[in-house]
């Protein structure tokens, strides 16, 4: 995306913003990224979904991001993520995605720095990224914060989907859910270089009518192998004891460092369950055994996500401890 705008300085003595279209990459990632990390701290919600995040690193072809960076007239960094990277940090991004198949939805996320907020940068930014884009877009308000509601409300958005996240505290898991795999199965830590593709297969199937998992490729596997968060020992992998390499289900844990003001918590990541094993408690079973896990990890909760009309397996949770916590939102403008 090519920008009309001038480029000029943007500083708090002009008080009119200039939107900057930024190459997506590494670069550029790294610097939404420390904008997210911000946000996230003070907010509790992280503002970008994964995939975007990888999209934004690997799929240069699909994005745009539209930014605002600070400058030294009058805008300085959060305290809370320093950048050593010697780049301008942010003040505010949108990074948008055009569907891979290009009949789809486009999507949209966006972030304000905290000490930026109040000013309308949020509406303004989102009508920057979406000048050149038709047909219809999906954006997502992470937290369900009122400004963010309020900002789709004024731009013709409407909500479609709802998001859940449930948390559990840890402390009684060995005691009160102890591990029971169906007869038959074991457990191993995923394989890295060797499960790819057997696990790409389980999940493709697994989620077929999923939105964003079901569509996961070798690339996006690969980039989220490349995460300081990737711990293959935390991706458990459920086997018939007589073909160890065959992959009956899944569940991927992951752990969110502490912050300022958040503890360290554990996440069940995805749980996946192949066709010919689902019905059979595999699915519980899977989700206990990964509590377990992030229990040995020192850590205190954990917390998930499930979509809000996803009735089994908010059934399944509320059954194991979770209880309601944060709600992130869809937005949909046709």
């Amino acid at each position: 995306m090519t920008t009309d705008h001038p480029e000029t300085p943007t500083g708090a003595e002009t008080n009119h913003p200039v939107w900057r279209d930024l190459p997506p990459g590494e670069s550029t990632a790294r610097r939404v990224l420390e904008l997210a990390r911000v946000a996230e701290t003070q907010d509790g919600d992280p503002p970008f979904s994964d995939q975007t995040l990888v999209d934004l690193r690997s799929a240069p072809e699909r994005v745009t991001v539209t930014a605002l960076e600070r400058t030294p007239q009058g805008d300085t960094p959060s305290e809370d993520v320093a950048p050593d990277s010697g780049e301008t940090p942010l003040a505010a991004a949108a990074v948008v995605v055009a569907p891979v198949d290009r009949e789809g939805p486009t999507l949209l996320e966006a972030v304000v720095a905290p000490d930026r907020r109040g000013a309308g940068l949020g509406r303004e930014l989102v009508e920057r990224a979406l000048e050149p884009v038709i047909g219809p877009v999906e954006a997502w308000a992470h937290g369900d914060h009122a400004a963010a509601r309020a900002v789709a409300a004024t731009l013709g958005f409407e909500p479609v989907r709802e998001l859940h996240r449930l948390l559990r505290p840890l402390q009684d898991i060995a005691t009160e859910l102890p591990v029971d795999l169906p007869a038959g199965l074991g457990l191993r830590p995923f394989n890295v270089g060797q499960d790819e593709s057997a696990w790409l297969e389980v999940n493709a199937a697994a989620f077929a009518d999923h939105p964003e998992q079901g569509r996961m490729t070798l690339t996006d596997l690969e980039q989220r192998e490349g995460e300081g968060w990737f711990d293959p020992r935390g991706f458990l992998i459920a086997h018939p004891l007589d073909d160890p390499q065959r992959i009956a289900g899944f569940h991927w844990t992951k752990i969110h460092p502490a912050t300022a003001k958040e503890p360290a918590r554990g996440e069940v990541h995805v749980v996946g369950i192949a066709p010919d094993r689902q019905g059979l408690g595999l699915g519980r079973s899977l989700t206990i055994a990964g509590l377990h896990y992030l229990a040995e990890q020192g850590l205190d909760e954990v917390l998930l996500y499930v979509d809000g009309d996803n009735e089994p397996a908010m059934n399944l949770y509320r059954s194991i401890g979770f209880r309601p916590w944060h709600l992130d939102v869809m937005f949909s403008r046709t």
